[in-house]
């Protein structure tokens, strides 16, 4: 596996964190999420992407049990923590003090605004507020509409997850030139950002057109479903599937792959059609566009123009997107562990050659790690009894398992 031997150490948190964590795991780092325990008994926020990880419970409101975590960071060479700034640092789990211990040390930070800066450094927020403030969430948008972020996909984890995973992959890189950790500042309102580079760039050069008030003008912009070309077409109802509203997407940009698309419509020997880039034909091109996508299924013209250059493919839900022959022919999802055949997740991406990542692989239980991974690290069977029973670090059983409800 590319990343055999890595120790990755995950405080437990929610989104982002928690994917970054989740592709090291899923290319082979060991990765221990640390849960938070009280009273003997461990406390998870069970976050969904744990496939492959290992669990501990540890409670930090202890002595013994903040020193156990920095005993642990110690021998680790990876750090990820998600809280909001200075969280850790009151906690004596900051990056001064385990760098300092650990040289070694990469030391992952997951925020929404970031550390330093302005007052937001220290503010709630969700995905889409971090889109809003990186200047983002402007570009998701259709004519006249107001913004609509695309779930908690670009912010949380484009932006933030995938991020601090290249940023711990990067450090990892470089550590072995100069022997050296150092820290990561993984920012949503950056990573997403830097996600839409090509796009601040556009809104400045002009490919991009934007408002007088330097708003983008989606009713103009191509890649937003302004043309007639490129957008996501109601088909005719599926006898097959009643009361399903089922679409096919387009996005024909280019001559060869418009007059591809007018073929497979029946319009390739139309006459008085205006040029593709007349914008005074878009709105009413879309209207016949409308009709003629009405009067066949979605899997019917998903037929017509398979195999084609009409860059016209069928919008699929998620269960269908992993049972289409595509998505089987090349791997990209697979069945989740414990769920009988009937639930399926992604599978790893990108597909490496020669150390490809995990098939998935089951969710720990919470904290039933404990004492196996404290041993693994050096702590002896009577330290790790004393800690149990003082309630600084605890170890779940089996029957604490709660897996079974949210696979």
């Amino acid at each position: 596996m590319a990343l055999a031997g890595v120790r990755v150490l995950e405080l437990e948190g929610l989104g982002p964190g928690p994917l970054a964590a989740c592709v090291l795991a899923d290319f082979g780092a060991d990765v221990v999420t640390i849960c938070r325990a009280s009273n003997g008994k461990v406390q998870s926020q069970d976050d969904p992407v744990s496939r492959g990880k290992r669990s501990i419970g540890v409670n930090l409101k202890t002595p013994e049990g903040l020193a156990a975590v920095r005993r642990l960071a110690a021998q680790a060479d990876v750090f990820i923590e998600p809280f909001r700034p200075g969280v850790v640092e009151r906690l004596g789990l900051g990056p001064e003090e385990l760098c300092e211990a650990n040289p070694k040390l990469i030391y992952g930070r997951m925020t929404g605004f970031g550390q330093g800066g302005t007052k937001y450094e220290t503010m709630a927020g969700h995905d889409n507020n971090y889109l809003a403030l990186s200047g983002a969430l402007d570009f998701f948008r259709r004519g006249e509409e107001r913004p609509c972020p695309p779930a908690n996909f670009a912010g949380d984890y484009a932006g933030g997850g995938m991020m601090l995973a290249m940023g711990v992959l990067l450090a990892l890189l470089e550590r072995s030139r100069s022997g050296k950790g150092q820290v990561i500042d993984a920012a949503m309102v950056d990573g997403a950002n830097y996600v839409a580079l090509p796009l601040f760039k556009w809104a400045q050069s002009g490919f991009l057109p934007v408002n007088k008030d330097g708003h983008m003008d989606a009713a103009s912009f191509i890649l937003v479903q302004a043309p007639h070309f490129c957008e996501a077409y109601l088909c005719k109802e599926d006898p097959q599937k009643p009361g399903t509203r089922q679409y096919m997407s387009v996005q024909a940009i280019e001559p060869q792959f418009y007059a591809a698309l007018l073929k497979g419509l029946g319009l390739g020997e139309a006459q008085g059609l205006l040029h593709q880039y007349d914008k005074s034909s878009w709105e009413w091109m879309k209207v016949r566009f409308a009709s003629i996508f009405q009067t066949k299924t979605r899997d019917e013209w998903a037929e017509i123009f398979y195999g084609t250059d009409a860059c016209a493919v069928p919008v699929l839900n998620a269960h269908e997107a992993a049972m289409h022959p595509h998505s089987v022919a090349r791997g990209s999802f697979a069945p989740t562990p414990g769920g009988g055949g009937a639930l399926f997740e992604p599978a790893p991406a990108p597909k490496l050659s020669r150390t490809p990542g995990h098939a998935p692989r089951p969710r720990p239980t919470p904290g039933a790690d404990t004492a196996k991974v404290l041993a693994e690290y050096g702590f002896s069977t009577e330290e790790v009894a004393a800690l149990i029973r003082g309630g600084a670090v605890a170890e779940a059983s089996a029957s604490d398992d709660r897996r079974r409800s949210r696979l």
